[in-house]
Order: structure tokens, then C-alpha cells, then sequence
């Protein structure tokens, strides 16, 4: 008797295997032709504001639970169009038996993602991804609008929506070779990068005015900064928009910055006044490697403009001890509207345009020098003692117009003019020994004022 129990209850389990099995792999069967592939493409741009167009193949598979995967799915949505190499739905056997479609997570994995930041509210809300999550497999996400675009590379990780919205956000992608972890709840988002000693965190991100803070401990673009803490408070009106810091520290200066677009021309305006900083610690190496590689990065990024103002900050001379920097960017180029170093007795001042000319980085600059005592300067800086005997007691200005090459290390001197204009003689003798004794060929030596008073 218990033999025979033991015999059906073995049958029944078999036979409900069986029937699991079946149940499960029935959707082999079911043959992923054009019609099928052309109503489900049509079906699921219904759903979702893209047009979708798939190219390659449809199948179903157990990984471990039931999923259809979809290769080479192109998306489009008139200037937006993305290509992802492989779309993994999670889907109902019994859905698909009956000729059905439904299914719940997607993994987007592989292949390129386009998004129009004018339409990236588009995004934020869909109705058909409520109660779904999103997630990327080294997904390489582009942003644009009409001016810029930039790149989350090989991003990996999940978007949930709840409320047909997004609810959560967490992963991490690539900016160049640099990691970033990204993660979004609660209306906080949070950016960070341990390799850089990164960290960045929107407060109220939803909200009309936002708190934005940002701690940065490594190198920057900029020469002798390497640590910087920023909190800001942020208000948008329309397209207009208004950054006002309530915090911004430097290793070399502390004050405030206002960021906004609220002018004629709609452009964006930084605006910084700081006291006491202490540039001691920049030296001229980085100051050339600055204005040669790195300044251009800021103006592949944005066009606006920088004004920044520095009151009684230190050097290791002190010839000046104020600055005023005006520097617009605008496709590429810079100008230099006005940059201005101050003292009670002393004054230089520099405008120019900065192009590129064939694989030439160059600057259009007119300069103007004032000092009222020109001895003074040089008992500061001079190396050689001597020279104080060629330098008189009274003041001396010089106003010069010219082509400075950075790539090259050269200038060439087009006006000159102190108590005279310089003739075309004259001209050719002040760029040779301009070139060959002050600059000789390395730009960090333009900044050394104690090499021009080898050429009075």
C-alpha cells in the first residue's frame, strides 16, 4: 500500500514537472515572424512617445524567468534617435500564449541612448512605465540641445517610476576615464566621484529654489586650486535662472559668486568677488599650461562670461595687489574684454581674442603698462642688482599691440609705444630679444617681469 502511494505521488510530481515545463517553454514554439515583429514594434510605439523600429531579432528565452529579448532596437522621435544593441523584456507566458502583450522590468543592454534636454520632461513621466523599472547595461546616454552636448558613458544602473513618474534613480557611468555614481530619491540628487574626491547634492531638485552644494579635493583646471566647497541657492523664472552662493571656499581665496542669465543677450554671467587671496602658491608653469590646454575647456562648454574680482591678495613680489578679470566665451573663441592687475603705483592691463589659426592657439592682445616708479619695482624683483642703475626715478608707461602664439611660445610685436613709436628697425630689434631672451622658448617665462629689465 505504501509502495503504491509512493508510486502515484512520484507520477503526480512528474507529471506536474511536465506540465511546468511545458507551460514554460511553450513560447519557443510561437515563431517571432515580420507580422508578429511589425504589430509588436507598432504596439509598443503606442506606448511610448518613440517610434520603434526593430531590426533585428525577436526570441524568447528563460534567464532564469521568463524574458523576450529584442537586438538592434532603433528608437526615434523626430530629432532624437537612439540604437540599442539588445532590449530584454520581462514578459507573461501566458500573455504571449494567448497572443498578448505585457511585461514589466526592461533592461536596455548596450548601444546608444539620445536625449533632447528640451524634452527631457518627456522622459520624467510615462504612463506606461508606472510601477516598472528601467535598467542600463553600459549604455551609453547622449544629452544635446542647440548648442552643446555631452555624454554619460557606459552607464549602468536602474530608473524607477512610480505615480508615472520617475521615483528613484541609481548607477554609475564614465565622464572620460573618471567614475561617477549617480542616485535620485526623495527629491535629492547626489553625484560623486571617489577617484577625483568629488561630491555633488541637489537639495529640493523638484522645487523652485533648489540648495546646491559641491566639495572638490583634487586637481582642477585652474592653477594652484585643488580644494573648492560651494553651496548655492538656485531659482529658475522661465528660461531665466539665478545661482547665488551662500558659501564658496578655495585652498587660495574665499568669497561669492552670483551665476544667472538675466541679461540682453541671454548668455551666462559669472560674477565673483573675493578678498585676501593668497596666490603665492600658483607658479608660472601652471599658469602657462592653463592658458595653452585648460581655459579651453571652459569655452567647449559654455558660451558667457566670467567677471571676477580679487581685492588685496598676495604674491610673492606684491607689484600689484588687485585684480579685475572680464573674459567672454563665444563658439570656441575667447576675449579677453578686460583683464586688469592694480596696485596704488602700479597697472597693467590686457584685451585680446583668442583663436584658433590652422593647429596655432593664438592671441590678439593690446597691453598697456603704468608705474610710477619703475626703480621700486625692479629693488622688488630684479636678479641682478645691476640693473637698478639703468632704471630712473620716475614713472614709466608702455603700450604695446601684438600676436602672441602659445603653442609656439613667440610673439611678435606689431606696435609699440613708451615715450615714442617704435619704427620698423626698432620693431624687429624688440622681438628678437623679446623671443630670445625674455620668452626663449617657454611660455612660462612671459610671466617673469624681472627678464624684461634686461632690456633697458
Amino acid at each position: 500500500m505504501l509502495k503504491r502511494n509512493a508510486k502515484k505521488l512520484l507520477i503526480s510530481v512528474a507529471l506536474l514537472i511536465f506540465f511546468i515545463l511545458a507551460y514554460l517553454c511553450s513560447p519557443f514554439l510561437i515563431n517571432f515572424n515580420d507580422e508578429k515583429k511589425t504589430g509588436l514594434e507598432n504596439l509598443i510605439s503606442e506606448l511610448i512617445f518613440y517610434k520603434v523600429n526593430i531590426k533585428g531579432n525577436i526570441k524568447y528565452n528563460l534567464n532564469p524567468l521568463p524574458v523576450l529579448e529584442i537586438s538592434e532596437v532603433h528608437l526615434s522621435n523626430e530629432d532624437e534617435n537612439s540604437i540599442l544593441n539588445q532590449v530584454i523584456l520581462n514578459v507573461s507566458i501566458l500573455d504571449l500564449l494567448q497572443n498578448k502583450f505585457s511585461y514589466k522590468n526592461i533592461l536596455l543592454d548596450g548601444g546608444e541612448f539620445i536625449i533632447n534636454l528640451e524634452k527631457l520632461k518627456n522622459l520624467t513621466k510615462i504612463e506606461e512605465f508606472n510601477k516598472k523599472k528601467i535598467k542600463f547595461n553600459n549604455v551609453s546616454v547622449k544629452f544635446f540641445n542647440q548648442k552643446k552636448t555631452f555624454s554619460f558613458d557606459q552607464f549602468t544602473g536602474n530608473v524607477s517610476y512610480n505615480e508615472n513618474t520617475i521615483d528613484k534613480i541609481s548607477g554609475a557611468f564614465y565622464l572620460g576615464e573618471i567614475l561617477f555614481k549617480l542616485k535620485y530619491s526623495d527629491n535629492k540628487f547626489s553625484l560623486k566621484s571617489p577617484e577625483i574626491k568629488f561630491k555633488a547634492n541637489i537639495e529640493n531638485i523638484l522645487n523652485e529654489k533648489k540648495i546646491i552644494t559641491f566639495d572638490y579635493n583634487n586637481n582642477t583646471i585652474f592653477p594652484g586650486i585643488d580644494e573648492v566647497f560651494a553651496s548655492f541657492s538656485f531659482k529658475k523664472d522661465n528660461t531665466n535662472f539665478d545661482l547665488v552662493t551662500e558659501k564658496f571656499e578655495t585652498n587660495l581665496f574665499k568669497g561669492q559668486i552670483k551665476i544667472n542669465n538675466n541679461n540682453d543677450k541671454n548668455i551666462v554671467v559669472f560674477d565673483g568677488f573675493f578678498n585676501e587671496a593668497d596666490f603665492k602658491t600658483i607658479n608660472t608653469k601652471d599658469l602657462s599650461e592653463f592658458l595653452i590646454k585648460n581655459i579651453n575647456i571652459l569655452s567647449d562648454i559654455f558660451d558667457g562670461k566670467i567677471i571676477l574680482n580679487f581685492n588685496n591678495f598676495k604674491t610673492h613680489k606684491g607689484i600689484f595687489n588687485n585684480a579685475k578679470f572680464n573674459i567672454s566665451f563665444q563658439n570656441g573663441d575667447i576675449f579677453f574684454e578686460d583683464v586688469t592687475f592694480y596696485s596704488d603705483k602700479n597697472i597693467l592691463n590686457i584685451s585680446g581674442r583668442n583663436i584658433f589659426y590652422q593647429k596655432d592657439k593664438l592671441l590678439f592682445y593690446d597691453l598697456n603698462f603704468e608705474t610710477k616708479s619703475l626703480k621700486e619695482i625692479c629693488s622688488k624683483i630684479c636678479k641682478d642688482s645691476s640693473l637698478l642703475s639703468r632704471t630712473g626715478d620716475k614713472g614709466f608707461n608702455i603700450k604695446s599691440k601684438g600676436i602672441l602664439n602659445f603653442n609656439k611660445a613667440k610673439i611678435t610685436i606689431k606696435e609699440n609705444f613708451t615715450d615714442k613709436q617704435f619704427n620698423d628697425n626698432e620693431l624687429n630689434k624688440l622681438n628678437i630679444n623679446v623671443n630670445s631672451i625674455i620668452i626663449f622658448g617657454k611660455l612660462e617665462n612671459l610671466f617673469d617681469l624681472s627678464r624684461y629689465f634686461t632690456l633697458l
